[in-house]
């Protein structure tokens, strides 16, 4: 197997801690350079099959000298499944589709640190953070940064991780070779563990992408015998000339199957004439996207076909509730971890200051007038910055 040499560098900056207030005791960065140095080992591309997923989850759990390579080259087979990647980014999106607002120890919106979060590294972090939950963790190398602004991260290969043991190995292969502990560099290497254990959500569905392969395959198959008529050539003439020739009339005729045998060759064909054979695939496929759907949405309607509005609701709440706990875990790792991170790299973050993440507004400003209107008319009186926020304008308050 072949493999290749990452170097990734970084340059650490002083913490300028002057402007950031009393707050809890952090790790300071000194002035020094460190280098990672890993092998990244090229994918194995072969399909995978039911005795790989048993081999990779014993390498796993084996109490003495756990190995991630196979299970993590699983997960990222299983990945080339169409729902089961759908239904993770579905996920997904409805956490990082939301507001993400810093606020102080008072419970006050604080827009001007709130922006420190509307950048594209934070985003790919909360990305990796909520991938935990599928593939057991995620390690963040922050690789560029100066004070007060992240300016790049970057995913280290889970392959090269062992969780239990807190290190990044050298050799995802070589269990007992080089490593580095992942602790000695707290504000470098990020590692993220939304859920309870190391393992992830994906050991339970990449049986379910491996039955659903076979039955894709075998429908291919089942298409190719039984779904296109086969063309019969019976000659008499017994001679590799006048066979080649025949043979090169039937390849140019299409592409439907052929055989050439002699006049006297008795061929009899069996075919099927069940109408509904396809269902034997199609039902096992749909099934199966099914169980995808409940693994990672806890339901299936908001994926697949539905039959009344009112079963739609329930499914969708069911959604709600997954992503209310996609966001609660969230919020815990950030305000208790890694807010404590950025608060090294410079940001004015002082004590007390958490995140809260909020719904974007859904409703169109057809119907948020409505809502206003209401409320003004029970004599509430609308914020100035609200009416601005809310409807992008800029009001002249020389002009009520």
């Amino acid at each position: 197997m072949g493999n290749k040499k990452n170097n990734l560098q970084t340059k650490q900056l002083a913490t300028n801690t002057n402007k950031m207030g009393k707050m809890p005791p952090i790790t300071p960065i000194p002035k020094q350079t460190y280098e990672v140095d890993y092998f990244q080992l090229y994918e194995s591309l072969y399909r995978k099959e039911i005795s790989d997923w048993q081999e990779a989850r014993a390498t796993r759990r084996d109490p003495y000298n756990p190995s991630t390579y196979l299970l993590q080259q699983c997960y990222k087979d299983a990945m080339l499944d169409n729902h089961l990647s759908g239904a993770i980014e579905n996920r997904i999106l409805r956490v990082l589709n939301k507001q993400y607002i810093i606020k102080d120890a008072s419970g006050v919106p604080d827009d001007q640190r709130s922006k420190y979060l509307r950048a594209k590294w934070f985003r790919f972090v909360v990305r990796k953070a909520i991938e935990s939950k599928f593939f057991g963790y995620s390690l963040i190398f922050i690789n560029n940064a100066t004070p007060g602004n992240i300016v790049n991260a970057i995913e280290l290969p889970r392959e090269n991780v062992i969780p239990e043991k807190r290190i990044l190995l050298k050799n995802a292969l070589n269990c007992s070779g080089e490593y580095i502990n992942i602790d000695d560099y707290p504000n470098y290497l990020i590692y993220i563990q939304l859920s309870a254990n190391a393992i992830g959500l994906l050991e339970q569905v990449v049986p379910l992408t491996i039955f659903k392969r076979h039955s894709w395959a075998a429908w291919d198959e089942f298409e190719q015998v039984f779904g296109v008529p086969i063309r019969i050539a019976r000659t008499m003439i017994d001679t590799k000339k006048h066979r080649d020739d025949l043979q090169q009339w039937l390849e140019n005729m299409g592409m439907l199957s052929y055989a050439i045998f002699d006049k006297r060759v008795d061929i009899e064909i069996k075919e099927n004439n069940k109408s509904d054979s396809f269902n034997v695939f199609a039902q096992k496929i749909n099934l199966i996207n099914k169980e995808i759907s409940k693994a990672v949405l806890g339901q299936t309607m908001t994926m697949d076909d539905g039959s009344s509005q009112s079963q739609a609701r329930v499914h969708l709440a069911i959604l709600d509730e997954i992503t209310n706990a996609d966001i609660a875990d969230i919020e815990d790792w950030f305000n208790s971890y890694f807010i404590n991170i950025m608060r090294a790299w410079g940001y004015d973050l002082p004590a007390g200051y958490y995140l809260d993440i909020v719904a974007n507004a859904s409703l169109d400003p057809a119907e948020k007038i409505k809502v206003d209107e209401a409320l003004m008319r029970q004599g509430w009186n609308l914020d100035k910055d609200y009416i601005e926020r809310t409807y992008e304008v800029k009001l002249d308050e020389s002009n009520p």
